[in-house]
């Protein structure tokens, strides 16, 4: 059975980080369902609108997803972060162990959260304060994964990213396979 992730996006969310991690999960044939905040179309920091496939309002607050991905950009981050909802349902995936995916800005969203403390991550230089990053282990590399946590720095890595969510949801051949079709 394919496995099922849940992408959130907010308004403000990056373009590239959205877009491309999209992209490569479905290029594995995993299931992707794309949700908003509130409504059935959002726009990102750099002017994409995306239609989405939902929004937290319809979405079954019991159904259960393999991982949940949160593309970084500002204000997205921030608008994820204030949704009490988005919270609730990331404390949740990481006490079920569930995996979570955080790009560029989004591990503020862990932060608040309080998801970070203990862990090893990355994230877009200056994203997090002092405050939100206390307890965690900041690491200056492309994509870092720590059990079921994958981060990474930007919107320059968001294939990167991507082929490592792949890689954890399905096998290393998978994430390969995939890779060698974008003829890096």
């Amino acid at each position: 059975m394919a496995s099922k992730v849940l992408i959130l996006l907010a308004p403000g969310f990056e373009d590239l980080e959205a877009v491309a991690t999209i992209d490569i999960l479905r290029r594995a044939n995993i299931q992707v369902l794309v949700a908003s905040l509130h409504d059935d179309k959002v726009t990102g920091s750099r002017g994409t609108t995306v239609a989405l496939d939902t929004n937290l309002t319809l979405l079954d607050s019991e159904a259960v997803y393999d991982a949940i991905v949160l593309p970084g950009g500002q204000p997205g981050a921030n608008n994820l972060a204030a949704d009490k909802r988005v919270l609730k349902r990331l404390q949740d995936q990481s006490v079920a162990n569930r995996l979570i995916g955080a790009i560029c800005a989004a591990p503020k969203v862990l932060a608040a959260a309080d998801l970070l403390k203990g862990r090893r991550l990355t994230h877009f230089p200056g994203a997090l304060t002092e405050a939100e990053a206390q307890g965690a282990e900041i690491v200056d590399e492309a994509v870092v994964v720590d059990g079921n946590l994958v981060t990474a720095r930007g919107p320059g890595v968001a294939i990167d990213f991507a082929l490592a969510l792949v890689e954890q949801l399905t096998d290393r051949e998978t994430r390969d396979a995939v890779e060698a079709k974008l003829a890096r």
